[in-house]
């Protein structure tokens, strides 16, 4: 597509679970498209794995002349829901905007991590129990337990206790290091 000062970043919802049908075909279509992505950890059928996962689910983003843009054809494009509308107005985002998440995500590209570096825990690291007797807790990591196995602190009953967990019951808070 020709570069033009009036393009801007339109935001487009997809379809449930389609992002990646509705980007491609965008793509092949010659837009300019922009579905951001992260690196996951996923629990499928009892083990982890590392997934990318789109950053914002059901949305990407769309780089058109809003002189030139056939947004007939867009809409009807295959895995496409529509686009974002307050009121009658196109949902736009800046361009500066963009551009910092796409740096942001080529950076988090540069620096892909293994399932296993993922999974590193810390010394201090907050978890949560997933599983198990303590199902629903929230605890500190403090150390290995052999390989399968590691050793956290939880406050029960008004004090701190050191129990063993299975490494497959528990999972890093988000804002954990």
């Amino acid at each position: 597509m020709s570069e033009s000062i009036y393009k801007q970043w339109y935001v487009l919802t997809s379809k449930p679970r389609e992002e990646q049908r509705a980007f491609d075909n965008l793509k092949s279509q010659g837009y300019e498209v922009f579905l951001p992505k992260v690196s996951k950890v996923k629990k499928r059928q009892g083990s982890k794995t590392v997934s990318m996962e789109p950053l914002f689910p059901s949305y990407l983003f769309i780089h058109l002349d809003n002189s030139t843009a056939n947004f007939n054809a867009i809409r009807s494009t295959r895995g496409i829901g529509s686009f974002v509308r307050f009121g009658m107005k196109h949902a736009v985002i800046s361009d500066h905007i963009v551009e910092k998440i796409q740096t942001d995500m080529q950076q988090t590209q540069d620096a892909k991590k293994t399932l296993a570096q993922l999974l590193n825990y810390q010394a201090g690291d907050k978890v949560n129990i997933n599983e198990g007797p303590f199902k629903g807790l929230q605890a500190i990591y403090k150390a290995k337990d052999g390989l399968e196995r590691s050793v956290l602190m939880i406050k029960l009953l008004g004090q701190e206790n050191e129990v063993s967990v299975e490494n497959d019951l528990i999972d890093k808070e988000a804002d954990s290091k």
